[in-house]
C-alpha cells in the first residue's frame, strides 16, 4: 500500500527539502562571520570547471541530474490520476507573462532595501564566463529552478497534503508551501525569505484558485531569466 507521505518527503528530501537544510547552514555560517549578513556574497550560478567546454558540459548535467526530482513528482501525480495543468495553453501565458511585473520589481526593491540595511547578502545571479554558451545555460538554469520550485513547492506538495489531510484548508496549504519557499531561500538572507514568501502566497493560491502549474512555471521562469541575464546591466546600479 502506498503512503503518500513517505512520497512526499521522499520527493523533497532529494530537492528542495535538502535545499533548506543547506540555506539554514549557510545561513547560519553567513551570520557568524565576520561582518555578518551583509559582509556575505552568494553566487547563484557559477563556474563548475576551469575549461570553458567542461563548464558547459558540467553546467548542463548539473541543470538535467537537478530535473530528476521533478520527474519523479510527476511520476507519483500520474499514479494519483491527477492532473496540474502543466502543459501551456495560450491563456496561461497571458497570466505567466503579467506576474513578473507584479512581483518582480517590488521584489527588486525588496532586495535593495535589505542590502542598504544588512539584512541579506548580496546575491549575484551569475559569475559564469562570457561565452557563447552562457544566456543559453542561464535561461536553461530559470526554466530549472521554474519547473523545481513550482512543481515541487506547489503543485506536488499541495496535491500530497491533500491526499494525507483531506480535510487541510486552502489557507493552510497556501501557508505551507509559502514557508517552504522561503525557507530554502534562506541562504540569500532574510529579505529572501520575506520576497519569497509574500511570491509563495500568490503564486500557491494561484495554483489552488486555477489547478494549472503552467503559468507559474512561466512566471518564475521570465522572472529567473530577467535577473539572471540582466544582471550585469543593472548591476552598477545596486549598492555594494
Amino acid at each position: 500500500m502506498r503512503k503518500h507521505s513517505f512520497e512526499l518527503w521522499l520527493t523533497l528530501m532529494l530537492s528542495l527539502g535538502a535545499s533548506t537544510i543547506y540555506s539554514l547552514l549557510a545561513l547560519t555560517r553567513n551570520l557568524l562571520r565576520e561582518g555578518g549578513l551583509a559582509a556575505s556574497t552568494t553566487t547563484i550560478n557559477r563556474p563548475l570547471a576551469e575549461q570553458a567546454w567542461l563548464d558547459l558540459i558540467s553546467q548542463l548535467v548539473q541543470i538535467g541530474l537537478s530535473l530528476v526530482p521533478v520527474l519523479l513528482a510527476l511520476y507519483f501525480l500520474k499514479l494519483d490520476g491527477i492532473s496540474i495543468g502543466l502543459a501551456p495553453k495560450a491563456k496561461d501565458f497571458l497570466l505567466g507573462l503579467g506576474l513578473p511585473l507584479a512581483i518582480g520589481i517590488p521584489g527588486i526593491g525588496l532586495y535593495v532595501v535589505a542590502l542598504q540595511l544588512g539584512l541579506s547578502a548580496r546575491v549575484i545571479p551569475s559569475s559564469l564566463g562570457d561565452y557563447w554558451w552562457t544566456p543559453v545555460v542561464l535561461f536553461l538554469a530559470a526554466l530549472r529552478a521554474g519547473l523545481q520550485e513550482e512543481i515541487i513547492a506547489v503543485a506536488f506538495l499541495a496535491k500530497k497534503l491533500q491526499l494525507m489531510r483531506p480535510e487541510v484548508t486552502v489557507f493552510a496549504v497556501v501557508l505551507i508551501s509559502s514557508l517552504f519557499r522561503g525557507s530554502y531561500h534562506l541562504y540569500q538572507g532574510f529579505s529572501a525569505f520575506l520576497g519569497n514568501f509574500l511570491m509563495g502566497l500568490v503564486f500557491a493560491y494561484l495554483f489552488m484558485r486555477f489547478q494549472r502549474v503552467a503559468p507559474l512555471v512561466i512566471a518564475h521562469t521570465t522572472m529567473n531569466t530577467a535577473v539572471f541575464i540582466g544582471y550585469p546591466l543593472i548591476a552598477p546600479l545596486l549598492p555594494i
